[in-house]
């Protein structure tokens, strides 16, 4: 297939990119910016086939997707972040909601196969056990999502691709990734400044966020399934179309520390217990995800336990930083 990946030259997007690249279809990477140095470590291509343009510029979004013939649109372009989202929630509900709703509407008019949505686990309002399920909660009458409006424009985008799929025949499926991480993340999540600083032999240093918790998921599982539900059986009515995608385990932040401590030799991190107000909400969204569907829809499982992806992203960093 042709394949347009929106925030293609971003993290994640450039590992998609690659992944798609890997099984021959032709991926194109839509983005505000080229791509960086990190993204075209991973993704070297990227740099040739990125077409330039705002995911809210429908316009531009027709002509690319026009010219390049794509067949199925990746949807990661987005404002991430809870924090983020509080200081601009306009832009954070103009890109992360118009956004799709462009995207269905291209795919819609040029009756593309399929739509895949990045979604997150910050649509969960509060879990129901110690694991999240697609069927938890994800709105509440009384208060607004833990995770801002991040999480809100999350599920708001959800709804409207169910929307699209149910009422106009779109062919349209979200997959709720969580913490990703490895080489060329950008969101900090603790565990970026505790494996690149112990790699540069820096010390790390935390006055709060021990007890803060994450399902880690590794940027090559989440790229691979994406690739899976890419790649999935057209959806028929009434099956589940909102899919986990997580290593499926969530750790604190203390316990991140540990693990880097273990693979890197000489890492010297401190990390409070404490948590801020901010993180002392968003906590109560935050459990491991459970991903029985994502097995049973699209053949999928997690790959990579945070051990070996720390040990992988410290090496790949390694590779990176110190190559001549």
């Amino acid at each position: 297939m042709n394949v347009l990946v929106t925030g293609g030259a971003g993290f994640l997007g450039g590992y998609v990119m690659a992944a798609l690249g890997e099984q021959g279809h032709e991926a194109f990477a839509y983005d505000i910016a080229p791509p960086g140095a990190e993204t075209l470590a991973v993704s070297p291509d990227v740099a040739a086939r990125f077409r330039a343009g705002q995911i809210d510029d429908i316009a531009r979004l027709f002509d690319v997707c026009r010219t390049e013939k794509i067949d199925a649109i990746v949807h990661t372009a987005g404002i991430v972040g809870l924090e983020v989202s509080l200081e601009q929630p306009v832009a954070t509900y103009q890109t992360n909601v118009m956004g799709l709703v462009n995207v269905c509407e291209v795919a819609r008019q040029l009756r593309m196969r399929r739509v895949v949505l990045v979604s997150s686990n910050a649509v969960y309002h509060k879990g129901s056990g110690s694991s999240l399920f697609e069927t938890d909660p994800a709105f509440s009458i009384r208060e607004g999502n833990p995770a801002g409006h991040y999480g809100t424009s999350k599920l708001a985008a959800e709804a409207i691709g169910l929307a699209y799929a149910t009422f106009q025949e779109l062919d349209f499926l979200s997959v709720r990734v969580t913490a990703i991480y490895g080489f060329g993340m950008r969101s900090p999540i603790y565990i970026k400044p505790m494996v690149e600083n112990a790699v540069l032999g820096r010390p790390t240093r935390f006055a709060t966020g021990g007890r803060m918790k994450r399902d880690y998921t590794h940027v090559l599982d989440c790229a691979g399934g994406i690739i899976a539900a890419l790649h999935a059986p057209r959806w028929t009515a009434g099956e589940q179309r909102v899919i986990n995608i997580a290593c499926g385990r969530a750790r604190t932040a203390a316990e991140v520390a540990r693990i880097v401590r273990d693979a890197i030799p000489g890492a010297d991190i401190e990390i409070g217990d404490a948590l801020t107000p901010l993180e002392e909400q968003n906590v109560k969204m935050r459990a491991s995800l459970d991903v029985s569907a994502a097995k049973r829809l699209l053949d999928w499982s997690p790959k990579w336990q945070l051990e070996a992806g720390i040990s992988e992203y410290a090496e790949a960093f390694r590779r990176n930083v110190f190559r001549s």
